[in-house]
């Protein structure tokens, strides 16, 4: 009985990964030729089996430095979201993976988050932003070099 059970999840899996990308077949290319463990977090410099998709799912960042509220913007060009692939949630979270605040989705909405990050309170150099994807797990950028490179008022 073991067996059936397993048989048929592992055929529900296949099918399920087979459609995912709108009918590609995308995803499960990758994972039948790259077949690992999941990372506790994917990079642009470590994008584990998902870097054909890595663009589509990295966080972009804006901030405004003249801004104590609602400073800092985080959004997710991904041309590839559906009802069956979305964002499940956007955030920032410190050095020991703790949030700080964070925004969830659901279908169809558009992954777009306007969050508050107090720069008195945070190490700057120690703060990430995350997207977490109900396929492609959570997906991850420092938000040092975005504070760096933002000119005040740049939103």
């Amino acid at each position: 009985m073991k067996y059936l059970s397993f048989l048929f999840l592992l055929f529900f899996f296949y099918n399920c990964v087979a459609d995912e990308e709108g009918g590609t077949g995308k995803t499960k290319e990758i994972l039948q030729s790259n077949p690992s463990t999941p990372q506790k977090e994917y990079t642009r410099e470590v994008p584990g089996e998902w870097k054909e998709i890595a663009d589509d799912h990295l966080p972009k960042i804006e901030i405004d430095q003249n801004k104590s509220k609602k400073n800092v913007k985080i959004f997710v060009p991904g041309k590839t979201f559906s009802e069956r692939h979305y964002i499940e949630a956007i955030g920032l979270m410190d050095e020991r993976s703790r949030d700080i605040e964070l925004q969830y989705f659901k279908r169809g909405d558009t992954p777009v988050a306007n969050l508050t990050l107090d720069k008195k309170k945070y190490e700057i150099n120690k703060i990430k932003v995350f997207v977490k994807c109900n396929l492609h797990d959570l997906w991850t950028s420092p938000i040092l070099n975005s504070w760096m490179n933002n000119k005040p008022g740049d939103l």
